[in-house]
């Protein structure tokens, strides 16, 4: 019997490191291949952040140098060499941003996932994405009978209904839990994906305390606090701000005072023992310099990826309970209650907390830092856990009944879809 077909479809590339769901899906289909599935992606290229180009930084020569061509094929084989990955990259959107797509370029990306569908056959197809393009994707692959299913790794599809999905799939129990209970969805939760070869340092060069993406709502008012509180307190410890999206200084001129406008919080404050370095596709790098990471997020996280990737490398979390986060730190350090004044509201995200309300969170950090060598085995017992493998196999139970179908064999498939092609219209495809 031949291996089960999945394609990944969405017009944001798999190769985003600034977006948590692309780096899912990416590492997704690396460890479905492992488990002998046959997978293939389409995506284009839109990003979440410029800073998500670390990774394929030439991107626009690449296009330039295949001008003409709709789509680059590129070939993984990380997976094993038996195992191949296919990833078509549509070309045609002259920007990063999704909201600058056109109606003539969202046509284009249509007609080429229709023809990879036609070429590729597959049983299964997963992607994400609510706009009217991505709903004519769904309903192409209905069109060609083959079932989708919906990722959702945020707390942001309230009031969608999912119409042309037969399945919806999810990271975290906290994420199922929230949907089956504010939308009434039933959302199958199969775990985090996260390569520990790709995240894992093999040195370590450094013990700072590492914060990443400073935007408020990862809690860079809480942040901002405890460095402060260190500097005081603890002069010997060490920050590291790491610039995935946001800037640490714009969001600083941003933080007010309880009661008081936008930007008062500091006015030639100085923050010392800092350093700020920009995103990086080696994430092992960042990871390779931290001694306890901070994630004390504000809003929803669906799991925290980062959270994860330091327990991987032996690295204690001192997180917030937001959401999925307590999966991802897995006992590889603490979740703590935020304050009070810090509620689900946007606004209350750009008021520095009072050093009172910071104060469980200092002691704790002083905590993790001092005895950071001695959470490195508890950390890595976690990490045994978070296997992308693991999670590999939980998916494939949940998609079972699904991939058991083998819509790709369909009767008539060649001539199913809303646009017929005479011969198959990517052959290089074809092995």
């Amino acid at each position: 019997m031949r291996p089960c077909r999945i394609l990944f479809a969405c017009p944001q590339t798999l190769f985003d490191v600034s977006n948590g769901a692309s780096l899912q899906c990416s590492v997704m289909l690396w460890a479905l291949a492992r488990a002998g599935v046959e997978c293939m992606s389409i995506g284009g290229g839109i990003f979440d952040n410029p800073s998500g180009l670390a990774r394929i930084p030439d991107l626009a020569e690449q296009i330039r140098a295949n001008q003409g061509r709709d789509i680059l094929v590129n070939t993984d084989y990380s997976a094993g060499k038996d195992r191949p990955i296919r990833h078509c990259f549509f070309t045609g959107f002259k920007s990063t941003v999704w909201q600058d797509m056109t109606l003539r370029e969202a046509g284009k990306f249509l007609i080429e996932f229709i023809k990879v569908i036609r070429s590729f056959k597959p049983d299964l197809i997963i992607g994400y994405g609510c706009d009217p393009l991505c709903r004519s994707m769904w309903q192409e692959a209905r069109l060609f009978g083959i079932p989708v299913a919906y990722l959702i790794v945020n707390g942001n599809h309230k009031n969608f209904r999912f119409p042309l999905h037969d399945i919806l799939i999810t990271d975290s129990q906290a994420t199922s839990d929230f949907y089956r209970r504010v939308e009434h969805l039933k959302v199958e939760p199969y775990g985090i994906c996260i390569n520990p070869a790709a995240v894992v340092a093999q040195t370590k060069i450094d013990d700072f305390v590492t914060f990443i993406n400073p935007s408020w709502a990862k809690g860079t008012s809480a942040v901002a606090r405890l460095i402060l509180m260190a500097n005081k307190e603890r002069p010997d410890i060490r920050f590291q701000i790491v610039e995935t999206r946001e800037k640490f200084v714009t969001a600083l001129q941003a933080l007010r005072n309880p009661g008081e406008p936008v930007g008062t919080a500091f006015r030639g404050q100085t923050f010392n023992n800092v350093a700020i370095r920009p995103a990086t596709a080696r994430v092992s790098e960042i990871y390779a310099s931290t001694g306890v990471l901070l994630a004390p997020s504000f809003w929803y996280e669906s799991w925290g990826r980062v959270a994860t990737e330091a327990v991987m490398n032996g690295i204690p979390v001192l997180a917030s309970d937001r959401g999925g986060l307590p999966e991802a730190v897995n006992g590889g350090g603490y979740n703590l209650p935020l304050p009070p004044s810090i509620t689900e509201d946007s606004e209350s995200w750009t008021v520095l907390p009072t050093e009172e309300e910071m104060r469980p969170w200092a002691d704790r950090l002083y905590e993790l830092y001092d005895n950071r060598a001695a959470w490195r085995e508890k950390c890595l017992k976690a990490a045994e856990g978070l296997s992308p493998d693991v999670s590999a196999q939980r998916l494939l139970r949940i998609l079972k009944p699904l991939l058991d179908r083998r819509a790709g064999d369909g009767p008539d498939f060649n001539i199913r879809g809303s646009v017929r092609f005479s011969e198959d219209p990517l052959p290089e495809l074809q092995e």
